[in-house]
C-alpha cells in the first residue's frame, strides 16, 4: 500500500469524521510528501520508525527546524499513521518512541501603550487610496488591539457575529474549533458603530475589500501592517497586536483566567507568558512589596 493511494480515503476521514479543517489536512499531506520525497518511497511498510526518526533529525540538523516545527511535523505524521492503524494497514505507529523536543519559553512580543497609540493614530491619518479603505483598516487595527483575536478569527467574522447591543463578538470555531464570546470594549464600540455606518458594501463577511463584497485574506492585512510599520518605524504584525492585547490586559490588572477565556487559550500556561512579558506589572507588584 502506498501513501498516494491513501490520500483520498484519508481526506474523507479527516474532513468528515474528524472534522479537521482543510488547512490542517493540507499541512499533514505536505509533511507526508516531504517525507516520501526524502525517503525516495511512499510505500507504507517502508516508512518505519527508524526512517521517520532519521527524517525528523534531518529536518532539525539540515533544515534547521525549530522545536515547534519538529513537533508539528511529528504530530502530522502521528495523526496519519494512527489512521493507518485503524485501517489495519500497519500494526503500530512508527512515531511512537520519538519524543517531542521542549519548546523554548519565549516572552511574547507586544507593543507598549505608546507604540500602540502611535500605530492607531497612524492608521487614521495614513493616505489610503479610498475612504472606505481608511475606515476599514482603522477598525481592523482597533479590533485586533481591543479583542486579541487571531488573524483567521478576525477575517472569519460575519456581519451577524458583531452584536453592539449586547457588546459581544461571537468567534465561531476558533483555534481548537471552539466557539467563544469576546466582550466589546467601550473604546472599541464607537469604532465599530462608525464602521457599520460608513461601510460602502455590506455582505456576509464583516471585513471586505475596499470596493467589493469579497472577504479579506491574511496577505491583505499583512500589507496594511507593513505600510504602517514603514510609516511609524514600529514593526508589528496582526499577531503582535494579539500579544499586545494580552500584555495590556495584564497591566490593567485583569485576571489571567478571564484573559485565557477571552483569548481562547487551551492552557493557562499560555496566558501566563504575558505576566513575564509585562515589565509594568512586575514594577507595580515590586513597588507594593514592603521589603523591610
Amino acid at each position: 500500500m502506498y501513501v498516494s493511494e491513501l490520500t483520498y480515503p484519508y481526506k474523507r476521514y479527516a474532513l468528515h469524521e474528524r472534522g479537521m479543517r482543510p488547512k490542517s489536512f493540507k499541512s499533514i499531506m505536505a509533511t507526508l510528501r516531504m517525507l516520501t520525497d526524502w525517503a525516495g518511497t511512499d510505500e507504507i511498510s517502508r516508512l518505519d520508525h527508524n526512517m521517520i526518526k532519521d527524517f525528523l533529525y534531518w529536518g532539525k540538523e539540515e533544515k534547521l527546524w525549530e522545536a515547534s516545527t519538529f513537533r508539528n511535523h511529528r504530530q502530522y505524521l502521528q495523526s496519519f499513521f494512527a489512521w493507518c492503524i485503524k485501517q489495519q494497514l500497519i500494526k503500530s505507529n512508527p512515531i511512537d518512541g520519538i519524543e517531542k523536543p521542549k519548546l523554548p519559553k519565549r516572552v511574547p512580543r507586544g507593543l507598549s501603550k505608546q507604540d500602540t497609540q502611535t500605530v492607531l493614530n497612524s492608521a487614521r491619518w495614513y493616505p489610503w487610496h479610498y475612504n472606505s479603505e481608511a475606515l476599514r483598516n482603522e477598525t481592523i487595527l482597533y479590533t485586533f488591539t481591543y479583542t486579541g483575536l487571531r488573524l483567521e478569527e478576525l477575517l472569519g467574522l460575519e456581519d451577524t457575529d458583531i452584536n453592539l447591543k449586547s457588546r459581544e463578538i461571537l468567534v465561531r470555531q476558533g483555534k481548537g474549533q471552539k466557539d467563544r464570546v469576546v466582550p466589546i470594549h467601550p473604546k472599541l464600540a464607537p469604532i465599530l458603530e462608525g464602521y457599520n455606518e460608513g461601510r460602502k458594501y455590506k455582505s456576509r463577511h464583516y471585513f471586505t475589500g475596499a470596493n467589493s463584497q469579497l472577504r479579506l485574506y491574511p496577505k491583505d492585512l499583512q500589507v496594511v501592517c507593513r505600510k504602517l510599520s514603514a510609516e511609524t518605524g514600529i514593526k508589528f504584525t496582526p499577531h503582535t497586536l494579539r500579544h499586545t492585547f494580552g500584555r495590556l490586559c495584564i497591566e490593567a490588572g485583569w485576571s489571567i483566567y478571564k484573559i485565557k477565556e477571552v483569548m481562547g487559550h487551551a492552557d493557562i500556561s499560555t496566558t501566563q507568558r504575558y505576566l513575564h512579558a509585562s515589565t509594568e506589572n512586575i514594577k507595580t507588584t515590586f513597588d507594593e512589596i514592603d521589603l523591610l
